[in-house]
């Protein structure tokens, strides 16, 4: 009898370790905490299938990451409220699977190469792109975006619901976005979660206003993304393993953030050093 005992109480501890789950933090959109530590998650912390979280908000979420089972969603939406303007909940109550790709674009990476673009609506496509860093030159046909005279074009977007319009200029065919001068530096979270824009051309004399853009776009911060994708190649332990890199951060950033440019990834990826400069990549 005690060796049967004995016997289950092994099989009970043993299948404990293997649904034992840790966890890193790879992303937060919000403010979650460990309700032990009683201290708020940051990228690359560890946390345990049985951690207590309280998100601050009841929208507040995190993409965490496991070896075993990859990127999993903690949603706030799922959380209790405590009645004092916070929301509890176990991290098995909360966790379920990532929606793969949900950024993914039907139209081929880099089917409209940055040259000589007549159409901005088209170059942008549908789903949201990323932008890495604070600027993005656009290469657009001089013949179709010649300077007309009293003509203005308008960069359109909402805070709080409320319209912002932000004068652009193109200088022989260069029109740049710039995250500083288009965004208020109090409101920068906007255009990093992803902002909806529209570009007007606008006439002078006639007041009269042509929509010739729609788009949604996001200037990624590089710091935080750095430290995700750090964290991702540490978890899936593929450091120095280069192909892998690209395609896991490829798959990361456009389900999270939105899809890159053509050839903008991979460009980005070595001036962080995440991959050598000297990788000779398909």
């Amino acid at each position: 009898m005690k060796t049967l005992i004995l016997l289950l109480t092994l099989i009970g501890l043993n299948t404990s370790i293997c649904f034992a789950q840790d966890y890193y933090v790879l992303h937060l959109n919000g403010t979650i905490k460990d309700a032990s530590s009683q201290r708020n998650l940051m990228v690359g912390d560890i946390i345990h299938s049985d951690t207590e979280l309280i998100f601050f908000e009841s929208d507040a979420k995190a993409i965490v990451i496991s070896k075993e089972k990859g990127r999993m969603l903690l949603d706030g939406t799922k959380a209790k409220d405590n009645r004092h303007g916070e929301f509890e909940a176990l991290l098995t109550q909360v966790i379920m699977p990532v929606e793969s790709d949900v950024n993914m674009s039907s139209r081929r990476i880099g089917a409209s190469p940055n040259k000589d673009i007549k159409d901005i609506d088209a170059y942008f496509g549908e789903q949201q792109r990323v932008i890495f860093g604070d600027e993005y030159t656009l290469h657009l046909d001089k013949e179709v975006f010649k300077k007309k005279g009293g003509s203005t074009y308008i960069y359109r977007y909402e805070i709080n619901k409320q319209p912002v319009n932000k004068v652009i200029k193109i200088y022989d065919g260069e029109l740049l976005l710039n995250k500083v001068a288009l965004y208020p530096i109090d409101q920068y979270d906007i255009p990093e979660h992803g902002s909806d824009v529209e570009i007007y051309i606008t006439s002078v004399i006639s007041k009269k206003s042509e929509k010739i853009a729609s788009f949604k776009i996001c200037f990624v911060n590089e710091k935080m993304l750095y430290r995700e994708l750090q964290t991702l190649i540490k978890v899936l332990n593929i450091k120095d393993k280069d192909e892998e890199i690209i395609k896991e951060a490829g798959n990361y950033i456009n389900a999270t953030y939105g899809e890159p440019f053509d050839g903008e990834l991979k460009a980005w990826l070595m001036q962080r050093k995440l991959i050598p400069s000297t990788a000779d990549l398909k």
